[in-house]
C-alpha cells in the first residue's frame, strides 16, 4: 500500500504543519522523528484520517482519503495511539474485538467472523494467556502488545502508531520493534510510527523522515538519511552517529 502525501496543511492556533510532498511504500517500517511539538503525532493523526483533510492531500493507493468513510477507511488505516486508559477496565478479548468495530452498523453485534479474527490475532501475537484478564492488570508493555492486536484485527494495510515504545524497559521496547518489522516482512504491512528513542531507528527503520516545526527537514532511506549533520540539526545538539559491526550506532 502505497501513501502520498501532496501539500498537506494542518493549521492550529499557534502551529502548522505542512508537508509539501512525501511517500511512504508498502512492505516498509518507516519512522517519523523529530523534538517534541515538531508535528509527529499530526502528521500520523492526519494519516489516519483524524482530522479533517483537504481534498487531494492524503491518498492511500491513490484514493483520497479525504473522500473515504467509515468501514471503508477501516480496511485501509488503522491506528494505535500511545495508551487508552478509558478502555482499561475491559478484558483484553474484547479490547482486542473492538477492532472490528468500524466493520459494524450501529447497534449490531459483532459476527462470528469477527469473533474468529480476533482469535486470530490473539494467536498470532501469543496472547492467549492475557486474553482473559483486564487491561489494567497488565504492563505497559503488555498493554502496547494488546493495543497492536486491537490495530491487527481491524485487518488494515496500513499501521500507524505513536511512539509505541515510550517509557519501555528494554525488552518490551525489542519486542515492540521485532514485531513491526515481523508485521511488515512477513504480513505485508505498511508501518508508519514516530519513535521517542532515537536508538532504535537503525535498528527497524527502512525509511526515515525527519519534522522540525512542521516542516519535514529531510526523508530517505534510514542509512542515508540517518547521519549526525541532518540530526544536529534536527534537535539543535551535537550527536555523531557512528558504525559498528555493520550497524549505525548514536553516540551523544
Amino acid at each position: 500500500m502505497q501513501i502520498r502525501i501532496i501539500k498537506l496543511e494542518v493549521s492550529y492556533q499557534d502551529f502548522q504543519l505542512r508537508v509539501e510532498n512525501l511517500q511512504f511504500w508498502p512492505k516498509q517500517v518507516s519512522v517519523i522523528i523529530g523534538p517534541n511539538g515538531a508535528g509527529k503525532s499530526t502528521l500520523l493523526r492526519s494519516l489516519a484520517g483524524l482530522i479533517r483533510l483537504s481534498p487531494g492531500s492524503v491518498f492511500i493507493d491513490g484514493r483520497d482519503l479525504s473522500t473515504v468513510k467509515g468501514s471503508e477507511r477501516a480496511a485501509l488505516v488503522s491506528y494505535v495511539p500511545q495508551e487508552q486508559t478509558a478502555a482499561l477496565n475491559f478484558r483484553v478479548f474484547d479490547f482486542i474485538l473492538m477492532g472490528r468495530s468500524g466493520y459494524l452498523s450501529i447497534f449490531s453485534a459483532p459476527s462470528r467472523t469477527d469473533y474468529q479474527k480476533t482469535e486470530e490475532v490473539i494467536a498470532y501475537l501469543g496472547l492467549e494467556a492475557l486474553a482473559s484478564r483486564k487491561c489494567h492488570e497488565l504492563s505497559s508493555g503488555e498493554r502496547r502488545i494488546v493495543l497492536i492486536a486491537r490495530a491487527l484485527t481491524q485487518d488494515s494495510s496500513l499501521i500507524l502508531l505513536d511512539e509505541p515504545t515510550t517509557f519501555l524497559d528494554l525488552k518490551h521496547e525489542m519486542e515492540i520493534i521485532n514485531l513491526l518489522k515481523k508485521l511488515a516482512t512477513d504480513r505485508g504491512k505498511t508501518i508508519i510510527t514516530s519513535l521517542h528513542s532515537l536508538d532504535l531507528v537503525p535498528r527497524v527503520a527502512d525509511f526515515l523522515v525527519m519534522i522540525k516545526n512542521g516542516r519535514v527537514l529531510a526523508a530517505g532511506q534510514t542509512e542515508s538519511v540517518f547521519r549526525s549533520d541532518l540530526l544536529a540539526s534536527l534537535f539543535d545538539y551535537p550527536v555523531r552517529v557512528v558504525e559498528a559491526e555493520g550497524q549505525q550506532l548514536l553516540l551523544r
